[in-house]
């Protein structure tokens, strides 16, 4: 079970700095089951970090994928070296004939942040969590938060599914953290949280 992320963990490993499973793989490793196939695995580095990581990949190919583009066009492109800021958060690298998706997440001394909305930040102890075979992956909270951007079906499973083994203050910092209100009353009632 989990072979995808202890793969990913036997190279990691030697990065020296914080690195976590993102997004689908670590709702798995939070759920402690494998819940459906994942086209990919993503891992999440803080962006301070993301020159100890081009040095890490130091003769592998690396991409980003350029964000600021306003009409939805996400283009790729080679990194040579630059210090990428917001709003590029998207890293690919090759390694081994296969691809790495590594995404950068925002932080201050203390504090997780929300890459869409500074204000929303969260205990940068809270954030990365571990397997009993020490994976490290993205807290529940922060990966459901990100699911209700664009709440296709499989968000809307996840967010049911997940928020059943958080905790009241899991589900509190979640919901508290969404400001668009038609959201925050469709997940309130995901999470059958009407009394927070």
């Amino acid at each position: 079970m989990f072979e995808p992320c202890l793969k990913v963990k036997s190279i990691m490993d030697k990065f020296g700095y914080p690195w976590f499973i993102e997004s689908g793989w670590a709702i798995d490793l939070f759920l402690d089951k494998e819940t459906r196939i994942h086209e990919n695995i993503e891992i999440g580095i803080y962006r301070k970090h993301q020159m100890q990581l081009y040095r890490f990949f130091d003769k592998r190919k690396k991409y980003y994928i350029n964000n600021k583009s306003r009409i939805g066009k996400q283009e790729k492109k080679e990194w040579n070296k630059e210090y990428l800021q917001l709003p590029i958060y998207e890293l690919y690298i090759e390694y081994m004939g296969e691809e790495i998706k590594v995404l950068l997440n925002e932080r201050d001394e203390n504090n997780w942040i929300y890459r869409l909305n500074d204000k929303i930040v969260l205990d940068e102890k809270k954030v990365i969590q571990f397997t009993d075979s020490r994976i490290p992956y993205l807290c529940a909270e922060i990966v459901l938060l990100n699911k209700t951007n664009k709440m296709k079906d499989k968000d809307i499973e996840d967010i049911s599914s997940v928020s059943k083994k958080m905790n009241e203050a899991q589900i509190k910092w979640l919901i508290d953290s969404i400001v668009d209100q038609t959201t925050k009353e469709k997940v309130r009632n995901l999470t059958n949280a009407s009394t927070l």
